[in-house]
């Protein structure tokens, strides 16, 4: 289930509604088919209330007469009943964020949770108040997920975020994204994007490469930033300079790395491999490369990042690097259903080598 929140608004609303009654049989109604007050009633199906009573038996057979359903959602909010857990990221990006959120599903599902995902678009406001929602509804964790501003701003609404779900004895979990070091009680689950690209570097250099440029966002948001110094990193290991002008701009579309390859080439026909930030903009990078009759790897290198399903099946297949986003999921959502936080967590991410990448060219 995937959530928006347009129509909240950011302001914390003074009082917590309760759920709309719907049309179905209500508690009340349970209680007077089975002559029992609402107090005994409630005890009964709530699973708190002794079963070999006569009054147990009638509250049972009454519920089942009327056809009456659990409100789930006010016994969570009693603190009683299954919590959910919630998935909440800008947006939903391809299958990455859908196989870290198949990881935390399994636990959360396995546990008895509800398990939700909610989506912000990006914006500050409405993820506060997503949070403060997920809040008054008594989730039992939040997975705050993806890349956000590497920014004193941003640490200090985490722990806001942090302090409004302990408040109801939730807490918050960074999937994708590194630890706050100011805030060490915030869980980080994270995999190694400056050592990903950095390895990809290192195996254009034992190929012969020596001009290797890098397309990305080149902003200051974690994932992007921490990914391009993994290319300064691979580029100062081999003795290479850094040459600003072979960092390329692009947005997380294929359509846009491709343009940007294409103006890009024209300027820099020395290139002999090109680092991409995602396998989404090595996509556009090769379908350029293809119209315009350059040869992948003869004449260019390519590689990835995120292992994709489908870069496997380009022609040549993509090298790039496989990060563990079912891990990454799986390992907070253990967190969110109580298992020890012991620090925070930074697993590998492994370089797989395909086909497109080959020799420098002489």
């Amino acid at each position: 289930m995937t959530t928006s929140i347009d129509s909240i608004p950011p302001a914390r609303r003074s009082a917590t509604p309760g759920p709309e009654r719907g049309g179905g049989a209500t508690l009340a109604d349970v209680a007077r088919r089975a002559e029992v007050s609402r107090a005994t009633a409630s005890r009964v199906l709530a699973g708190r209330a002794a079963g070999k009573s006569a009054s147990h038996a009638r509250v049972l057979a009454a519920a089942e007469e009327l056809g009456y359903v659990v409100n789930g959602l006010a016994r969570s909010m009693m603190g009683v009943g299954r919590r959910s857990i919630a998935f909440v990221s800008s947006m939903m990006v391809g299958p990455t964020f859908a196989t870290m959120a198949g990881g935390a599903e399994d636990i959360a599902t396995a546990n008895g949770h509800l398990f939700t995902m909610c989506t912000t678009g990006g914006d500050a406001d409405r993820e506060a108040a997503l949070i403060e929602t997920l809040s008054e509804q008594r989730v039992a964790a939040v997975l705050l997920v993806g890349s956000t501003p590497a920014t004193e701003e941003f640490d200090e609404r985490a722990q806001r975020y942090s302090a409004t779900l302990a408040r109801v004895g939730a807490q918050l979990i960074l999937c994708g994204r590194a630890a706050l070091p100011h805030h060490p009680h915030i869980a980080s689950i994270d995999y190694d994007h400056l050592g990903g690209v950095r390895s990809g570097v290192e195996h254009l250099v034992e190929l012969g490469h020596r001009r290797i440029a890098f397309l990305g966002s080149l902003d200051e948001m974690t994932t992007p930033h921490q990914r391009f110094l993994g290319y300064q990193a691979g580029l100062a290991d081999a003795g290479i300079a850094y040459d600003p002008a072979l960092a390329a701009q692009s947005s997380n579309e294929s359509d846009a790395a491709a343009a940007t390859t294409i103006a890009f080439l024209q300027e820099h026909p020395e290139v002999t491999a090109i680092v991409c930030q995602t396998d989404i903009m090595a996509v556009g990078v090769c379908r350029a490369l293809n119209a315009r009759g350059i040869a992948i790897p003869a004449q260019i290198s390519v590689v990835g990042f995120d292992d994709m399903q489908l870069v496997a099946d380009l022609t040549p297949s993509l090298t790039t690097i496989r990060a563990p986003f079912h891990d990454v999921g799986e390992l907070a959502g253990r967190i969110a259903v109580g298992e020890p936080y012991d620090g925070p967590v930074v697993l590998p991410s492994r370089l797989i080598v395909r086909g497109s990448t080959g020799p420098a060219r002489a």
